[in-house]
């Protein structure tokens, strides 16, 4: 790369992925010189979204890197300031796997159109026949009009970050649909869960007496706070004990408040469930019908590359595809970073993503980390029995016919509206949370959802490994100045993501500063600034 003149900035930010790209954003728009650096070609870290081309050669990258770390012995990395990003990003995923299913569309493609597409080992060795590497040569023909999301999440309609979005005009940035529908699955299929008053009453599948306990809860957790008396020695207690014996929700309708309304699981506490039911039902309506939006082309990826945009717009400095040798270490504080080609530049606040940090700053592995079982399928029919073009979230409660029976199974239901995938086409994503390998279960999951007439094109399996910031924690060891953001979690939406950005945003400026405000006119910036 081009040597750069300036050489001392305010912060330097580590990584593209969401939280660092929105305190990246926020602190250029408070002023600060900001510099961001990925060694990555492109946007988006453990958040990337992929077209089918990237797809592959990540699954391609994390096989030969599990390979890898089997034949070699693993290095101490004595050297505290030393950066190691590649292997460390790639450590994040196990178990990976990708199958092509089998052509049902009558186009052929010619054997030397074929050889041009697939013209790697790997490809070959996950189509093993003819009609599959039909399949997977038309993919790769039409591969950028796919985006597939590593850690697909939705956007609550009143979330801290949707008033971000909205208050700063990082939102004109970004498109989004609706998510109208929710389901469980019950009963051998997925059955919509009734959300609004209008659902609730045109639910032929919910008897007159459960309409009524169901419309007197969701009344309740709007404003559950003014009713203290209510949630009395409940706060601590299951969710669960808390709906039988206050509002005499059993059964299929108890599921569907505790794992499709507050997505939360049998044991999370009253108090921590009915937070998440009141943000559900005030988000109901803000928009569209459903409480959530899907972000078009990929969902953190995107939100991240506007905060990216935002902060190139007021001054940032954005380097991709930069590799890095060290941190400029001095009395304990961390001064600045090296690069690989030997340019140094200065900072008083690094802001990074977990890959960039060095291990003897950070806990160990089985203090801080879990992991996450996901599936990304496409198909050629839809895998919810609703509107063919219907986007909507599922959920598989624990003890569905999945096999899933220690925690629920999400699923992300999209198509060529939310720009997942061409037209005609079918994006699901799948995941549960749990350090073992959910693969089986997630197939099941699919296997179950397929129509007959349906076929899977293309399905990678995987475990992400995730990794929660916690600094009141006495087992971190990081420079005062070092602020490190959390790899994403196994959660539906991204709050979690946006409250560490606004903390970490404070760390570096004085109280008193606005977080992303409001601003009249913005400086629109080209292409190549960013």
């Amino acid at each position: 790369m081009a040597t750069l003149e300036e050489t001392d900035f305010d912060v330097i930010v580590l990584g593209t992925g969401l939280p660092e790209s929105i305190t990246a954003g926020a602190l250029a728009r408070a002023g600060k010189k900001v510099l961001h650096i990925d060694s990555s070609e492109l946007y988006g870290g453990n958040w990337s979204v992929y077209d089918i081309k990237n797809m592959l050669k990540w699954v391609e990258r994390c096989n030969q890197a599990s390979g890898d770390a089997a034949e070699q012995p693993s290095s101490n990395n004595d050297n505290e300031a030393t950066i190691q990003y590649a292997s460390s990003y790639l450590s994040n995923y196990r178990n990976v796997t990708a199958r092509v299913g089998k052509d049902q569309q009558e186009e052929d493609i010619s054997t030397e159109d074929l050889d041009k597409v697939l013209s790697s080992d790997f490809l070959d060795s996950i189509t093993p026949d003819a009609s599959s590497k039909q399949t997977l040569a038309k993919m790769l023909k039409k591969s950028r009009s796919y985006n597939l999301d590593l850690t697909p999440k939705l956007l609550s309609c009143k979330s801290e970050l949707v008033e971000v979005l909205i208050r700063s005009g990082v939102g004109r940035y970004l498109e989004f649909k609706g998510v109208d529908e929710l389901c469980l699955f019950q009963n051998g299929k997925l059955e919509r869960v009734p959300s609004s008053k209008e659902d609730v009453f045109n639910n032929q599948a919910i008897t007159l007496i459960d309409k009524r306990k169901l419309m007197r809860f969701l009344t309740f957790a709007v404003d559950y706070q003014e009713k203290p008396e209510v949630m009395e020695g409940f706060a601590d207690k299951p969710y669960s004990q808390f709906l039988e014996e206050k509002f005499k929700i059993f059964g299929q309708l108890r599921e569907a408040i505790i794992y499709a309304i507050a997505i939360a699981d049998a044991q999370v506490d009253t108090r921590t469930a009915l937070e998440r039911t009141q943000t559900f039902v005030r988000s109901m309506g803000r928009f569209t019908k459903g409480g959530y939006l899907c972000p078009l082309y990929g969902g953190a990826s995107e939100i991240a590359q506007a905060f990216c945009r935002v902060c190139a717009v007021f001054g940032g400095i954005y380097i991709l595809n930069q590799q890095l040798a060290s941190f400029t270490m001095e009395d304990g504080r961390c001064t600045g970073i090296v690069t690989q080609d030997g340019q140094k530049f200065n900072s008083e606040w690094i802001i990074s993503g977990l890959d960039y940090l060095n291990k003897q700053w950070l806990p160990n592995k089985d203090e801080y980390e879990s992991w996450v079982s996901r599936a990304v399928i496409v198909s050629d029919k839809p895998l919810v029995s609703l509107e063919e073009e219907a986007l909507c979230y599922s959920v598989f409660p624990p003890g569905s016919d999945a096999g899933n029976q220690d925690a629920p199974i999400y699923v992300i239901h999209q198509s060529a509206e939310t720009m997942a995938c061409p037209k005609g086409e079918y994006v699901t994503y799948l995941w549960k949370v749990g350090d073992s390998d959910a693969s089986s279960e997630l197939q099941s999951a699919v296997d179950l959802l397929v129509p007959e007439d349906g076929h899977v094109k293309l399905s990678v399996f995987y475990q992400q490994r995730c990794r929660q910031v916690d600094l009141d924690s006495q087992n971190w060891h990081l420079p005062a100045n070092v602020i490190p953001c959390s790899d994403p979690n196994g959660s539906l939406d991204f709050n979690a993501a946006s409250n560490e950005a606004t903390a970490a945003f404070f760390k570096c400026v004085p109280a008193d500063t606005p977080f992303m405000p409001a601003q009249e006119e913005e400086e629109e910036v080209a292409e190549d600034d960013y």
